[in-house]
């Protein structure tokens, strides 16, 4: 029986031992702060990431090394016989893109999915994928399967805009207006990109109007649910509760990365749904 590798990348929301743990392979992108690279994980940890954004620090993000992927990759393959690469979504980096054009040289060996996922769904489905090749799938059947039926929708509410004009996602006036009209922004994930949801005047009601998105389907049952967090714990707890209570299935909560976190800011809460899979 062929060997396959399961890797994911920095989006994915799991820290270097918990991917040892599980067996995941994690290609760690970087973060340029301040003009400074530092690689996400290895050479700076997510508290210390949280306290330089707090203070004001520049924070950008990059794609992998395209060299550093192509090495990467080839140290694996020298014990495993495949690799199924699950980056973060093509609508929210070029990553998968450049993923494609690298695994071009591999004659077959490494096979890339456009999961169109994000944050720690992006782990979940790369569990889900491990399970399936322990089961005798391929790695070309799992991508198939993936990218014709695999959904996420998550609603994400930032508690600060700064962040979001920091990084370019919003422009400098409209953050100005927002923060003075006191406007919550309601972003979504949906078909693997971001977009606005709505807007309000609370927290507390983002969550809410978040909520009434994510838990209308016809069967809560079919789903996974899930939170990701963002300095956010006590937080993620009280909306963990309401959602449970709302859906009646078991919902998770996980830390935010770095990554994405460098987009949205700390105190960010993303939480809703992924589509179960099944052969």
């Amino acid at each position: 029986m062929q060997r396959v590798a399961v890797m994911t990348d920095s989006s994915a929301d799991i820290h270097a031992d918990q991917a040892e743990q599980l067996g995941l392979y994690v290609m760690r992108f970087p973060l340029i702060i301040d003009g400074q690279e530092y690689i996400e994980e290895e050479q700076i940890s997510t508290p210390e990431f949280i306290r330089r954004m707090k203070e004001g620090a520049v924070v950008k993000t990059s794609q992998a090394h395209l060299g550093e992927l192509i090495d990467t990759w080839n140290r694996i393959l020298e014990e495993a016989d495949e690799i199924l690469y699950l980056p973060i979504s093509s609508g929210l980096s070029g990553s998968y893109q450049s993923a494609c054009t690298a695994a071009a040289g591999f004659d077959g060996r490494v096979t890339v999915v456009d999961a169109r996922f994000a944050c720690y769904p992006l782990t979940w489905l790369c569990l889900w994928a491990k399970r399936q090749l322990e089961e005798g799938y391929s790695c070309a059947q799992i991508k198939d399967k993936i990218e014709k039926e695999a959904e996420l929708w998550a609603a994400l509410i930032p508690e600060k805009l700064e962040y979001l004009k920091r990084g370019g996602r919003i422009s400098p006036a409209a953050a100005a207006l927002g923060n003075l009209l006191k406007i919550v922004p309601i972003l979504k994930v949906e078909h693997g990109e971001i977009d606005v949801l709505g807007k309000v005047r609370t927290v507390k009601k983002a969550y809410q109007v978040g909520l009434d998105a994510a838990a209308d389907v016809e069967d809560p049952a079919d789903y996974e649910w899930m939170i990701v967090e963002a300095d956010m714990k006590e937080e993620a707890e009280i909306l963990k509760q309401q959602m449970e209570e709302r859906v009646h299935q078991p919902v998770t909560i996980h830390e935010m990365s770095a990554i994405i976190m460098a987009h949205t800011g700390p105190r960010t809460l993303g939480y809703g749904r992924v589509k179960k899979l099944k052969f």
